[in-house]
């Protein structure tokens, strides 16, 4: 699942997808690349500074980015990158709408498969 979440003192947000360990960290000024493996301490990459053209940076970063919005399509992440947002804005903002599950994006139907059991049983 892909989430965002703000740290404790209001210094960063992470976008994050909990399923693979990875993710962006958005600081007023800069992102970084996380990656959390196991239950270790998070390992950060590069810092690149904000606004970014997304266009130019690493095809590590994209991904990454791309990959959050293809599982959080209500995201604010890509304008808060771009700079279309501003930290302050994307701090105190709520997410637009739950972030979708992966096996949803991919077949178009949520996991829950309690339609079709309701279905089963109201036509036996």
């Amino acid at each position: 699942m892909t989430v965002k979440t703000t740290g404790l003192d209001g210094t960063y947000i992470d976008y994050f997808n909990t399923v693979h360990g990875f993710g962006i960290r958005v600081l007023e000024d800069r992102c970084f690349v996380v990656i959390q493996i196991g239950d270790g301490q998070p390992v950060f990459g590069h810092p690149h500074q904000i606004p970014l053209q997304l266009e130019t940076v690493p095809s590590h970063v994209r991904m990454i980015v791309d990959d959050h919005v293809l599982n959080y399509p209500a995201s604010d992440l890509i304008d808060v990158l771009i700079g279309r947002k501003s930290f302050q804005q994307a701090l105190e903002s709520t997410p637009k709408s739950e972030p979708k599950r992966t096996t949803e994006i991919a077949t178009g139907r949520p996991q829950d498969n309690s339609e079709e059991v309701l279905k089963r049983t109201s036509s036996a």
